[in-house]
């Protein structure tokens, strides 16, 4: 980083930042700095927003602080895996596919004198601000979009290891959730590195070391969905208070808080009970912010093709007393002259020099 800090990251009002892109080209901006504000709870970085002062893009930096040795070890750490591990999530989704769910990294700079990541700023508050407050509506939506995020994370390998109420995001206008803070992750299978926050946490990292499991995330965002649209407490790495009672829930829970990972159900399972799409099909992201678009441009040509049908589809059936008119009938066309039939078309050249005068 360039610019932008005086003595150890001591913000200053505007000034340049150096960083490294996802696709790992060198980029300088010249922004303004927002003021520090607090991390979530446990969190050892200094967050501030940035600014662009050319284009008006607004971001959020995530930076270490001044630490003692100890601490700065295991922040830096985090630090790192933050920052590969939303590397991964551009690699698998790319650009134009990237899930709106998953926080989007902008850029890095993990070199520096003072490490830093870069993201995207969030447009939605964090989910603990609507707890018990979201009408039926919004808890059926809130619910596929909480399992379609960790779908789209399990088709990425990537497990998240601490969805909250804090980590989870909620925009209830447009309701539409996205997930931040990455460093707990780690890749499936891999060793789990740090546990998350113990109150969500499913049952085998509550135990100790092991390999990092999708079903661990199925189990937090469960909790999550149940506090959120409920309001109900939850108890640490056991069923949710009041579930065995909520009759619907129930069902779309089944299995979720088996305490070993392999008997829980993945994340397209409760999406198939939710009566939702697997979002990730065949290796490939179905998200699609145009997809309403297309349904309703596809459903006008349907409309077109039935009113003009395409040569040799059948005609539909004209019902007396009704606004639509069947297509008119053409007189068949008449008959080539005799001899014809057998001469190429005189056009190009046979139209301009004739036959014999080809050569």
């Amino acid at each position: 980083m360039s610019g932008g800090t005086g003595q150890a990251g001591e913000p200053s009002g505007e000034g340049k930042l150096g960083y490294t892109d996802p696709e790992g080209y060198s980029v300088e901006r010249r922004v303004e700095f927002g003021p520090d504000r607090p991390a979530p709870p446990g969190q050892p970085f200094r967050i501030r927003d940035v600014r662009d002062v050319e284009d008006g893009s607004v971001f959020v930096q995530k930076r270490l602080g001044r630490l003692d040795p100890r601490r700065r070890v295991g922040a830096e750490a985090s630090l790192e895996t933050e920052i590969r591990v939303l590397l991964r999530l551009v690699r698998t989704f790319g650009g134009a596919g990237y899930p709106r769910e998953l926080v989007r990294v902008a850029g890095h700079d993990f070199d520096g004198v003072e490490p830093f990541l870069l993201l995207e700023a969030s447009p939605c508050p964090p989910a603990e601000d609507v707890v018990g407050k979201l009408l039926s509506e919004e808890q059926d939506a809130f619910r596929r979009a909480i399992f379609r995020t960790v779908r789209y994370l399990e088709s990425a390998g990537v497990v998240h290891g601490d969805l909250t109420p804090s980590s989870v995001r909620w925009q209830r206008e447009q309701r539409r959730l996205q997930v931040i803070d990455f460093g707990h992750a780690a890749l499936a299978g891999e060793p789990r590195s740090s546990l998350g926050t113990a109150m969500w946490a499913a049952p085998g990292p509550l135990r100790g070391p092991g390999p990092a499991d999708p079903r661990d995330d199925v189990w937090s965002a469960a909790q999550v969905a149940y506090h959120v649209t409920t309001g109900r407490p939850i108890r640490q790495g056991r069923v949710p208070v009041g579930v065995e009672t909520q009759g619907l829930l129930l069902d779309l829970f089944q299995g979720v808080f088996e305490a070993e990972a392999v008997r829980r159900p993945g994340a397209a399972e409760l999406l198939r009970r939710l009566g939702e799409p697997d979002p990730y099909v065949a290796g490939h992201a179905q998200y699609d912010p145009l997809a309403e678009g297309r349904r309703g441009y596809e459903a006008a040509m349907e409309r077109k093709r039935q009113r003009m049908p395409l040569p040799g589809q059948p005609r539909p059936a004209h019902r007396a007393g009704t606004p639509d008119r069947p297509p008119p009938v053409l007189p068949p066309r008449p008959p080539e002259p005799p001899g014809r039939s057998a001469e190429p078309p005189r056009t190009g050249r046979f139209r301009l020099f004739g036959k014999d005068r080809m050569g």
